[in-house]
């Protein structure tokens, strides 16, 4: 609850606002702003001031912690800059309180211009806080807000001084502290309540989509090896062609041939169209291919195994109840702060933005979306995959340090460069990949082309499970 004019009152009284020069000004977020100025008598001091929410207020600081908690803005907004060029070295000769209002009226001399600050302590919209001239020409303003008339180079009108009512508004019970203080302490409480439950909710929402995003990672590599795990069946088939390579004549689509582990026949496919040796080789390809991507998976299923794992125990640990709460959340700051893989932050990227693991895909879904992203959010070591022989997306496959891209994530990537692509209707196709370094542009090429160089290829079959994943994480992000 903000505090009422009765309050805000009793708290001017304690404060030694006139003849204190302002000497600095600080804003820690978009509603917060502290004020230090310096007394005579009194010495340093700060005044800190709230607006716009449940806990709009103003006390003096006693607990310098207070500010260091909240922190500085990462960059200085326009007002904070306006009252540090115009504002700081002013010192207050006059303040008063609008009748029963929620609003405080500062009147500052800066080497002999003189100017109003004005507080306006609401928990809505009408709040603020506002500098005019002595003609009452609003020089700036924190909120700007055109329907009420508050903007730069307007009027500023207060309105009718509310008569003092005897009314329900009391000021709450006291302690044995100064009001100030009072005040200083059971704000600073709630608002650490309300900010450790909203810092919670937002950690406990990234614990579950990463470790969601780990947990699909591991089930698609178990998927993989089940699905390879009879890849010796490959070399086998090769060998028995092999032995009976006499009876391969170049016609025949299947051939039966005797299985010696055990006795018994084998039939075993045949592609009309290649000569004996080649249907041995294919075989024998078949296998080397099964065995890799089979090797591959397992690799890839005990790292995603120990990164859950990983995963589990540090969020277990960030996210103990027990903690201390003013730790808690400067550490849900920290882990709030932190960007996943190399992703630039300082624009927003076109197209679709997915995270795959430890890797994030950057989805192009024409052409200029395509330009766009190879233009100024890929660099030279991302990856970038097509489809072969159909127009479509590009898929770039950001790069991270010391991590080698899985085929769990060229899948991902594969699956979504399938599914913005002409040949989607077919549910496969045959793609090719390489780093973007290795692109170049044709000279009066249409937007976005490029052709690629010392790419590897990849063929994939639509795996709607996948994209499912893939395109439900992207809406939730």
């Amino acid at each position: 609850m903000s505090l009422n004019w009765r309050e805000i009152a009793l708290i001017l009284e304690e404060l030694p606002l006139l003849d204190s020069s302002l000497q600095q000004t600080l804003q820690h977020d978009f509603h917060s702003l502290s004020w230090q100025f310096y007394h005579p008598q009194v010495g340093r001091w700060t005044l800190y001031t709230e607006f716009g929410t449940p806990f709009s207020r103003l006390h003096m600081l006693t607990e310098s912690i207070q500010v260091s908690q909240r922190g500085k803005t990462a960059k200085l907004q326009r007002f904070i800059q306006f009252c540090r060029a115009n504002l700081e070295g002013s010192k207050v000769v006059g303040f008063r309180q609008a009748g029963a209002d929620r609003l405080v009226q500062l009147t500052l001399d800066n080497h002999g211009r003189l100017l109003y600050l004005y507080l306006r302590f609401y928990s809505g919209p009408g709040a603020n806080v506002i500098v005019t001239d002595s003609e009452h020409t609003i020089l700036d303003l924190l909120y700007r807000r055109p329907g009420r008339g508050e903007q730069s180079s307007g009027t500023f009108l207060m309105a009718e001084e509310q008569k003092i009512p005897n009314d329900s508004f009391t000021v709450r019970p006291r302690n044995e502290l100064s009001f100030n203080r009072q005040i200083e302490q059971e704000y600073g409480n709630q608002s650490n309540i309300l900010t450790y439950e909203q810092l919670l909710s937002k950690v406990e929402a990234k614990r579950d989509r990463e470790l969601k995003t780990l947990s699909s990672t591991l089930a698609s590599q178990m998927r993989t090896i089940k699905a390879h795990e009879g890849y010796e069946l490959w070399k086998k088939k090769a060998d028995l062609l092999s032995a009976n390579q006499h009876l391969l004549d170049g016609r025949k689509s299947r051939i039966e041939v005797e299985d010696w582990e055990p006795e018994s026949l084998l039939t075993i496919e045949l592609d009309e169209k290649l000569k004996a040796r080649e249907n041995i080789l294919l075989y024998y390809e078949k296998y080397q291919k099964a065995k890799g991507t089979y090797e591959n998976a397992l690799g890839e299923m005990e790292k995603a195994k120990e990164a859950l794992v990983r995963e589990q125990q540090r969020y277990a640990q960030l996210l103990d109840p027990l903690l201390d709460k003013e730790e808690a959340i400067r550490a849900f700051k920290k882990e709030l702060a932190t960007i996943p893989s190399q992703v630039d932050t300082t624009q927003k990227s076109p197209g679709l933005v997915i995270q795959s693991g430890q890797f994030t895909l950057l989805v192009g879904r024409n052409a200029k979306e395509n330009d766009e992203l190879l233009r100024h959010h890929v660099r030279g070591n991302d990856y970038w995959m097509h489809t072969r022989d159909f127009p479509g997306g590009y898929v770039f496959i950001k790069f991270v340090k010391n991590k080698s891209v899985p085929l769990d994530v060229l899948l991902d990537a594969a699956n979504l460069a399938l599914v913005f692509s002409k040949a989607k209707s077919q549910g496969k196709a045959d793609l090719y990949y390489t780093q973007v370094k290795h692109l170049r542009r044709p000279k009066g090429g249409k937007t976005g082309l490029v052709l690629p160089t010392q790419e590897k290829n990849l063929t994939v079959v639509l795996d709607e499970s996948r994209l499912a994943r893939l395109l439900l994480e992207d809406e939730h992000a």
